[in-house]
């Protein structure tokens, strides 16, 4: 469909090329010889006051559509019509085009540090649920970076920072403190109670960078399979009900659930191999108590711990005679 602009435009182009007179162009084109001759008339102070006033709504509000503007004008004193408002902003180029865009923030290149060993990164994060009465549950995620091992699930009422240092002391008392803590810029893990702890900890924090949540991808896709597996299968009765289900997710996610990026190993399996490894480096120095009692035991070569005694050695002996062919 050509609009009787457009084809005023093509006339006027044609005639001025010498092509045609003008009587010629109206009559090929369609357009009648008045529409041709038509002279727009000089606006009126309204119509320019209006303008004015749609554009000035349209630029302090980039985000409102033509529909909020002629909902707002009236309230200014301006009545119009709805199509005079998409004309207006169409003209001026003003139309909304996808989301909004979110302002860029420095880059933090401290977020994109990886694990290079057990208890060297642990990552945590927050996930959401509610129980059959509408109570909010909220369960924080903590996870060893570089094996996958889920270290513990904590779910509660309220999640502020007390309740996340609480998670991370009973954390560290079992499994030794990490090197760095990755998490997002949620305000549980922005304040100051628990940055206070965590430098008297020794603990370096690595927050992500905002709206990127793959720099946390390990927790993130953890959460998937919780919220998946656990949570979408499940109704909650009370927070209590949430923990023990939370609890026992996570041990059969350790210790039964194979893995496909671990070649569908167990957590559990991969993090004692790891440890078995590298009976002396940084994380075995530092390791907890739960750390010491695998550094003490090697697993057998289906990469688990054997419950026969007979059947264990102790780690040190590895670095004597090196491992078996």
């Amino acid at each position: 469909m050509v609009s009787p602009t457009q084809k005023r435009r093509a006339a006027s182009s044609v005639v001025k090329a010498g092509q045609c007179t003008g009587r010629q162009a109206c009559r090929y084109l369609g357009l009648g010889r008045s529409t041709w001759h038509y002279a727009p008339l000089a606006p009126t102070p309204r119509s320019v006051q209006l303008e004015q006033a749609i554009l000035k709504l349209s630029q302090a509000h980039p985000r409102y559509g033509y529909r909020r503007v002629h909902a707002i004008l009236p309230r200014q004193g301006l009545n119009c019509a709805l199509r005079t408002v998409q004309r207006v902003r169409r003209r001026a180029g003003l139309q909304i085009i996808g989301p909004a865009v979110r302002p860029k923030t420095p880059p933090r290149p401290d977020a994109k540090i990886k694990s290079d060993g057990v208890n060297d990164v642990w990552c945590v994060d927050v996930v959401f649920d509610v129980t059959q009465q509408g109570t909010t549950v909220k369960f924080l995620t903590l996870l060893d970076e570089y094996s996958h091992y889920n270290l513990d699930i904590v779910a509660s009422r309220r999640m502020g920072s007390r309740e996340v240092v609480a998670a991370l002391q009973s954390a560290v008392a079992l499994h030794g403190p990490p090197r760095h803590l990755r998490c997002d810029n949620g305000g549980e893990f922005i304040a100051k109670h628990l940055q206070t702890w965590l430098r008297t900890t020794g603990i370096a924090t690595r927050f992500i960078e905002p709206a990127s949540p793959w720099q946390n991808g390990i927790n993130e896709s953890f959460n998937g399979r919780f919220r998946d597996e656990c949570l979408n299968r499940e109704l909650l009765a009370s927070v209590l009900e949430a923990q023990c289900l939370a609890r026992s997710f996570r041990d059969d996610y350790n210790t039964s659930r194979p893995h496909s990026s671990l070649e569908y190993r167990t957590p559990a399996e991969y993090r004692a191999e790891l440890l078995r490894q590298a009976p002396d480096s940084g994380q075995a120095r530092q390791a907890g108590p739960s750390l010491r009692l695998e550094l003490a035991i090697v697993p057998t070569l289906n990469h688990s711990l054997s419950s026969n005694p007979s059947k264990q050695q102790p780690a040190q002996s590895l670095i004597r005679s090196g491992p078996e062919a």
